[in-house]
């Protein structure tokens, strides 16, 4: 059996199992207000969005899945950040919520610029990383305290992805909006990075603000 057969028939199986089961998909939007830091020197602030979309069921054994796009385009340092994450939902419960898994990201239209040298590289690469995310909700609120980790080194790359914040769920009818807010971390250390002092890496970091609509 072909490569091509083996994919359509998987196709087939999930798509059909998917429909007989209990979907929920998510869209999300952000705004992130992230300061730049190359080789530890601040390099100014910057304003950018930040979009995902999920699609969770209970179909056994099979994972959910997220994509998120992230950018960032300052002056000394740039990348797109294309997020696909494979995760199962470890824990339900009441008051709390945890999933874990996997992101393999497209790193894509990247810069790198040495403040000190001036020496400049690209670093576009496919990475993966471990994913978890956690909800803790404040008993008799519709308030949840929220956190995201994505950690890995492949590529030459060490990465991190880290969000903590607080969200407002707002159900209407049979669907849910959640307001977000909190603060978020990518950091990136390549030894590829030119450097003459201080440590090889890009840093992002600053508050953001969004909603998400679950359906």
């Amino acid at each position: 059996m072909g490569l091509k057969t083996t994919m359509a028939l998987a196709t087939l199986v999930s798509t059909s199992a998917l429909a007989e089961s209990s979907l929920t998909t998510k869209f999300g939007a952000e705004m992130w207000f992230p300061r730049t830091e190359v080789n530890e020197v601040d390099r100014g602030n910057e304003a950018t969005p930040s979009f995902y979309a999920a699609v969770e069921h209970d179909v056994k054994y099979l994972p959910d899945a997220r994509v998120r796009y992230s950018t960032v385009d300052a002056e000394f340092m740039s990348f797109d950040k294309l997020d696909l994450t494979l995760y199962y939902r470890i824990l339900e419960h009441d008051l709390m919520h945890f999933d874990a898994g996997v992101s393999v990201s497209d790193l894509s239209n990247t810069k790198y610029l040495n403040p000190e040298n001036g020496d400049r590289t690209t670093f576009d690469e496919m990475i993966w990383a471990w994913y978890g995310y956690a909800e803790i909700t404040v008993p008799k609120t519709n308030f949840d305290v929220i956190g995201e980790m994505n950690f890995g080194d492949s590529s030459g790359i060490k990465s991190t992805d880290l969000m903590a914040g607080i969200q407002y769920r707002l159900p209407l009818r049979n669907n849910t909006l959640a307001f977000r807010g909190g603060y978020r971390v990518i950091d990136l250390e390549s030894e590829e990075f030119p450097n003459t002092k201080g440590d090889p890496f890009v840093f992002a970091n600053g508050f953001f603000v969004g909603a998400e609509f679950s359906f």
